[in-house]
């Protein structure tokens, strides 16, 4: 009896190891079956699929802009003298030719006459020395005078003339510095900030005065990258298809539309970017030079396009690409070359894909080239 019972037992602790040893390799009880799961995990995996198609696109793009004045004047004296008026208020909208400081005038009023004075002299020795030519011309002509005499006329005569020449140019140098003692603008503006007040010393040495710039129109000054570049003459050719909007730090959108009128002759070298100016109408002088906002451009008719949702858009060291589903349900990897982004987060693919393609868009931890799936058609 104990030897059969030692007997069992040996029986019982080798089941036991093997049993342990069974679990261990194999993760299930000799007596287990094989659960379902094994078999599920070979079938074809469902994923989310979309069929592209060409849709009626307007392309645009959106870029940081900064409002900048197309003009800017310092106004400086140009002659020394005494301010006597400031004629503006600082910030006011000024134009073309208006009065804005006045320096005294005395000094130059008196400078006016005494060249005028020195005009007229100059003008009555002219005359006479003249009439003294006249004269000894007659004489010579009688042989009653030598030609040294008559030549002696003549060079007086003409000093005489040439006196008149500077004096006039004298005076004309005083009336104009006459004038310089009422500093105008020199363009329609706004104009900022006085750097003098009244009883202030100024001249040409003073520095700026004031400074106008110009509100309308008025820029949008912007920069695109190379690869920017590229995809903007694709989408918007020369520019003449495209409306140009601006949009404020706020978010609004200016309402009124502009064009773009200057791309820079060459990219810049320290940055790799193409400079670009989009003028905008500004009548209201609601832009205001140095304010910042994004430049959106827009075409003006629908193109036909590829879109996709950019989450379907993966992409390793070489390119971007996307996973399609053929017609024997088999995922096969296809390289694209991607355009601009859209709102909603899709983008357009300029090659790659014809349309009519299922293009994966959700599920694909699961899937590799080659494998077989259920595709799960969404919108």
């Amino acid at each position: 009896m104990k030897r059969i019972f030692t007997f069992l037992l040996i029986i019982a602790v080798c089941f036991a190891g093997y049993t342990g040893y069974m679990y261990h390799k194999t993760g299930m009880l000799p007596f287990q079956k094989k659960s379902s799961q094994s078999q599920v995990s070979t079938l074809p995996q469902t994923v989310d699929v979309i069929t592209v198609s060409r849709q009626p696109i307007t392309p645009e793009v959106s870029f940081v802009a900064k409002i900048e004045s197309k003009d800017k004047v310092g106004l400086r004296a140009r002659v020394t003298g005494f301010l006597q008026e400031v004629l503006f208020n600082e910030g006011d909208i000024v134009q073309k030719g208006q009065p804005l400081f006045k320096i005294e005038k005395v000094n130059f009023e008196a400078q006016v006459r005494q060249a005028t004075a020195n005009l007229a002299k100059a003008e009555a020795a002219a005359a006479n020395a003249n009439a003294q030519y006249d004269r000894v011309q007659s004489l010579f002509k009688t042989k009653d005078i030598s030609a040294s005499k008559l030549d002696e006329a003549k060079a007086d005569r003409d000093a005489a003339l040439a006196t008149v020449d500077q004096m006039k140019a004298s005076l004309d140098l005083a009336q104009k510095d006459l004038e310089y003692t009422t500093i105008v603008s020199p363009m329609d503006g706004k104009i900022g900030e006085k750097a003098f007040s009244v009883g202030e010393l100024i001249g040409p040495n003073s520095g700026v005065l004031a400074e106008i710039v110009s509100i309308n129109p008025i820029d949008a000054v912007f920069s695109v990258s190379e690869n920017q570049l590229l995809t903007l003459q694709e989408q918007f050719g020369h520019g003449n298809d495209t409306v140009v909007h601006f949009i404020t730090a706020n978010d609004k959108e200016y309402p009124l539309a502009g064009k773009i009128n200057f791309v820079d002759v060459a990219l810049d070298e320290t940055m790799n970017t193409l400079k670009i100016k989009a003028v905008f109408p500004n009548p209201d002088n609601r832009l205001i030079s140095g304010q910042y906002g994004r430049v959106l451009l827009k075409g003006k008719k629908p193109v036909p396009k590829i879109v996709i949702p950019m989450k379907a858009v993966q992409r390793d060291l070489t390119a971007a690409y996307v996973y399609v589903v053929d017609g024997d349900n088999k995922i096969v990897k296809q390289e694209i070359t991607t355009g601009l982004e859209l709102p909603n987060f899709n983008v357009i693919v300029e090659s790659g894909l014809t349309g009519g393609e299922r293009v994966v868009v959700a599920g694909f931890q699961k899937i590799a080239p080659g494998l077989i799936v259920i595709p799960n058609p969404v919108k």
